[in-house]
């Protein structure tokens, strides 16, 4: 072999050297190729290690709206966080207060909403129908085909158009814009759900805030009476026997407000997770647990219920979900045409070159969907039997909770106008008839406990009734104001 150089001498090289001189070549180019990739790889590193590195934003982020709980039936239902990329924390206004800063009920119904997690996954389902909505718009694709034979023409190429009439395109898309209304009726049902856990959780909390506090208020009377009984053993008025039980009596307090202060940090613990806060996060709440809606008439909840109830709401729109769909099974039954045009090549002796036109048409000679139409037809003849059913369902169980609600509403009155009164007035006069040494000890221990027992029941005559209130405002689908 013959090199020749760039000054135009030349020089013979045998077939063994050539052989060599490219085995050293190629060793040549693998390091030189290892060594870039190594000053690269340096040069890389140096580079990153230069760029400025993303630093926090230090302004906070924008406030979310919570949706409104009173949304007319129908009306889509958002929510701050649907919009949000995955991942994106929620906050709200109230999450930035100062710590132990009270909440009122609707501070805190505001908060959940725009924090709750089980709601915001709700309302992320609404992209789902809003993208099912996008694939019904879609328009057919176009059939491309090509043949070659031996036969002429010899090469044939088509390209083929399907015109969808009939209306299918749009009853396809009604069905799908009715198929997204689910989605609301999603996030109505996370709401009621929602509603319902704060209503207990926060209530609960304000019942055991009590708790503790008519706990406190035992324990300092049975301190007031051991200390009566001491001064009255001191004096030789008292036996022994008297102040032992006191000191009994104040121990027994004791372990009580132990109790509730134990029962309110798991009560906080619910409400904690309603919010989506730490389960150890302190909580504060203010309010009234006698609170609740103004007098309601059965005839007024009925109508409420009619026009909110979940699952009123959720079969009537299974009813008109399929009565789409029955209408996009009536409009399939018109075929599909399939415009087509091409050419045709290579015909010796005739052409080389032409054009094509063609039109497909599938003729509904033994489908018409005759056996899909019958059976949606019964479908919506049995959601209606079901709609039926529910609605008496629903209309007896808003009965017995509307009941409910008017028995224990005048049970917390007769405890809160009556027996409460009494019988503090009770333990007052046989305190102070032990101090002035008319009556034994048992007697005001005696009034004491029927004091505890009277808070006690009053109390939870007012969970009840807020219990109530939550069973009357599921079965309604919305608040009661």
């Amino acid at each position: 072999m013959r090199v020749v150089w760039s000054n135009g001498s030349s020089t013979l090289i045998s077939p063994a050297d050539f052989r060599m001189n490219s085995s050293l070549a190629r060793r040549t180019c693998r390091v030189a190729a290892v060594t870039l990739l190594v000053a690269f790889t340096a040069w890389a590193g140096a580079s990153a290690g230069a760029l400025p590195q993303a630093q926090p934003a230090s302004a906070p982020p924008a406030p979310l709206r919570h949706p409104s709980a009173d949304a007319a039936p129908g009306t889509p239902l958002r929510h701050p966080s649907a919009d949000a990329a995955p991942g994106t924390p929620l906050r709200h206004p109230s999450a930035d207060a100062a710590p132990g800063t009270p909440l009122t009920y609707q501070a805190a119904l505001d908060l959940a909403l725009s924090r709750n997690l089980d709601l915001a996954a709700a309302l992320r389902q609404r992209a789902i129908r809003e993208a099912e909505v996008r694939i019904a718009r879609q328009w057919p694709n176009p059939e491309f085909s090509f043949e070659a034979s031996r036969d002429v023409p010899h090469q044939v190429v088509s390209l083929g158009f399907p015109i969808e009439i009939g209306g299918k395109r749009a009853r396809r898309i009604e069905l799908a814009q009715e198929q997204m209304s689910l989605a609301d009726l999603d996030v109505r049902t996370a709401q009621r759900t929602l509603r319902r856990n704060l209503r207990q959780a926060f209530y609960g909390l304000l019942a055991a805030d009590e708790r503790v506090r008519d706990a406190e208020a035992v324990l300092a009377i049975a301190q007031r009476v051991r200390d009566a009984a001491n001064a009255r053993f001191t004096e030789g008025a008292a036996p022994r026997l008297e102040v032992m039980e006191a000191d009994l009596s104040v121990a027994r307090a004791e372990a009580e407000l132990e109790l509730a202060r134990g029962s309110r940090v798991a009560v906080q613990a619910d409400l904690n997770a309603v919010l989506n806060q730490p389960a150890g996060q302190a909580v504060a709440v203010t309010g009234d647990l006698a609170e609740g809606p103004k007098t309601l008439t059965y005839a007024d909840a009925l109508k409420m219920a009619t026009e909110s109830n979940a699952d009123l709401m959720r079969v009537d729109r299974e009813i008109a979900i399929e009565r789409r769909h029955t209408s996009l099974l009536r409009a399939e039954r018109t075929p599909t045409p399939v415009f087509s045009v091409g050419g045709v090549f290579n015909a010796p002796g005739e052409f080389n070159a032409g054009a094509s036109a063609g039109l497909g048409l599938t003729f509904p000679l033994f489908s018409r969907n005759q056996g899909e139409i019958a059976q949606s037809t019964a479908t919506i003849s049995q959601l209606q039997a079901e709609r039926e059913a529910v609605f008496r369902t629903m209309e007896n169980s808003l009965y017995g909770a509307w009941a409910r609600l008017q028995a224990v509403r005048k049970q917390v009155e007769v405890y809160r106008d009556r027996l409460i009164p009494t019988a503090t007035l009770l333990e007052s006069l046989a305190e102070e008839s032990y101090r002035a040494g008319r009556s034994p000890v048992l007697t005001v221990l005696d009034a004491q406990r029927n004091l505890r027992d009277v808070r006690r029941e009053y109390l939870q005559a007012l969970a009840d009734y807020q219990t109530a209130i939550a069973d009357l405002e599921e079965i309604l689908g919305a608040p009661v104001k």
